[in-house]
């Protein structure tokens, strides 16, 4: 799935216009790219968390000549999905039907004493 089919699931599934859904994606991963990059950890209950993490510098070998090379310390972006939403992907646990919301949090159970 790309970015334009996004949209217009978005867009059926939401009842909104393609350009709401558009600009509505678009201030999503805007605020998400940015909180990133300034450093924050973003949590989405119910999808995953979003982080960038500081790999350190280290020795490696190049494949083709063999020789030790130093790679420099660097930051990438670490995604850790949810609990429910790898559930959804190894199946044990139902992707809920269309138009239930498979990113909610399970309601709270509580046993009666």
């Amino acid at each position: 799935m790309n970015k334009q089919q996004l949209i217009d699931e978005i867009a059926a599934n939401g009842g909104i216009s393609k350009p709401e859904a558009a600009a509505a994606l678009n201030v999503v991963l805007d605020t998400l790219i940015r909180r990133v990059v300034s450093g924050d950890t973003v949590s989405v209950t119910g999808f995953g968390t979003l982080q960038a993490v500081t790999t350190p510098a280290h020795r490696a070998r190049n494949p083709q000549t063999g020789n030790k090379v130093l790679v420099p310390a660097r930051k990438r972006v670490k995604f850790s999905p949810g609990a429910a939403f790898t559930e959804m992907v190894r199946g044990d646990r139902a992707v809920p039907p269309a138009g239930q919301s498979s990113a909610r949090k399970r309601p709270r159970v509580t046993l009666a004493a």
